[in-house]
């Protein structure tokens, strides 16, 4: 029995692996190519670009904060994972085919909205996953985000080669069979999740409100730290394509490039990472790779030369392999509910921080040039450093002097 239960559980993480791969590599290409595309195909400007991302968030913050107290209601979690992948698939077949900015922003706000609640999804199934078999948490949830990682080294420049050659539609459709294969693997080669805990009709009634009212004041202090940071590697992921082509003339080919090499760094770091965040202490990680973000960003509008750009990506990979996964086991751990709904309230940070960045990208861009948005990422990333500073001093008991706990967590 022992066997067949490992044996299952194999199957299980080679499936969650294949379809984290598809999505990664899908969102990769989004990554890096929607604001060029929204340039070049739509010929939408600076303020349009940032209305774009402001609108999509919005509509993300809603969408999350629903489907997270819905989905652990749901009696089978591959439901949620399914119809938010096929969200994807059709707002990729509209990027591939229209050429209207008012469609495409219609298409953005609500099918990509909806299909970024995927990974929300797809975390809150690891977690049941990692319960119902006695796996720690931390690794696997650090390996899937390493496979996501993975996907980043090879979809940028595969999506900006299919850019380069054939255009945009070609590209988007190779990101809409990625997604359909997602959706497929999800749910029907995952064994269904254990059923989530019964709760009592108060609780279901109270629903995301109820939640929200009871998550503890440090761990606001972590999603406010989350939310400043992703605002930064929004502004970065929009400004950087648009800083390599328009201010230092370059290819976008070289945008792929500093994806590529980044993620590739971050496969190994992630799963170090998963493997000694509980000894170190998973607050003092974060901690450390806030502090190295606000370094990253620093120096960035001093790299003028792709060498140069090409060198920041190993402090970027090193930040990006902490923040990236141990925030989020945080906050499932520290957050009461299902853990659909911890998901949900992580992933919200996502759309709030694209919400602020397409502001700040839009705002600082017109106004200054796309090489000095990165003094706002640095300015973003000593803020959350502030909050995370916060955290740790709510940790110290009232008139005590012990400082936080022994594991830095």
């Amino acid at each position: 029995m022992k066997l067949a239960g490992t044996s299952r559980t194999g199957r299980t993480a080679v499936v969650v692996g294949a379809a984290t791969g598809c999505y990664a590599l899908a969102m990769s290409v989004f990554g890096t190519t929607t604001s060029l595309f929204l340039v070049d195909a739509v010929g939408a400007g600076p303020g349009l670009v940032g209305l774009y991302f402001v609108g999509c968030a919005l509509a993300a913050v809603g969408v999350d904060l629903v489907a997270g107290p819905l989905s652990d209601r749901l009696g089978d979690r591959r439901t949620a994972l399914a119809v938010t992948a096929l969200a994807g698939v059709v707002g990729a077949a509209v990027f591939g085919a229209v050429r209207n900015y008012a469609v495409v922003f219609a298409a953005g706000a609500v099918l990509l909205s909806l299909n970024d609640g995927h990974l929300s999804q797809l975390f809150a199934y690891v977690k049941d996953f990692a319960d119902s078999t006695g796996r720690e948490l931390t690794p696997f949830s650090a390996g899937v985000r390493s496979v996501l990682s993975a996907g980043w080294v090879v979809g940028p420049p595969a999506g900006l080669f299919l850019l380069v050659h054939l255009g945009f539609g070609p590209m988007y459709a190779g990101a809409a069979g990625l997604l359909l294969v997602t959706a497929v693997l999800g749910r029907w080669f995952l064994p269904a999740p254990a059923p989530p805990r019964p709760r009592a009709a108060g609780d279901r009634r109270a629903g995301s409100r109820r939640v929200l009212a009871t998550v503890p004041r440090r761990t606001w202090l972590l999603l406010g730290a989350v939310t400043a940071v992703n605002v930064a590697d929004q502004v970065y992921l929009i400004d950087i394509s648009l800083y390599v082509t328009r201010e230092l003339h370059r290819s976008a080919a070289l945008v792929g490039l500093l994806a590529g090499a980044c993620a590739l760094l971050e496969i190994p770091l992630m799963v170090l990472v998963g493997r000694f965040a509980d000894r170190v202490g998973r607050t003092r990680l974060v901690v450390w790779a806030v502090l190295l973000a606000v370094v990253f960003f620093a120096l960035l509008p001093l790299a003028g030369s792709p060498a140069a750009l090409v060198a920041l990506q190993v402090p970027n990979a090193l930040w990006t392999a902490v923040v990236a996964g141990l925030p989020m086991v945080i906050v499932q751990r520290e957050v009461p509910g299902g853990s659909g709904t911890a998901s949900a309230l992580y992933s919200s940070t996502f759309p709030v921080a694209q919400l602020l960045a397409g502001a700040v990208t839009g705002t600082v861009a017109a106004q200054a040039g796309y090489r000095n948005v990165f003094w706002i990422c640095a300015g973003l990333c000593a803020l959350a450093a502030a909050c995370l500073l916060g955290r740790r001093l709510t940790d110290v008991p009232a008139g005590g002097t012990g400082g936080v706990s022994r594991s830095g967590r």
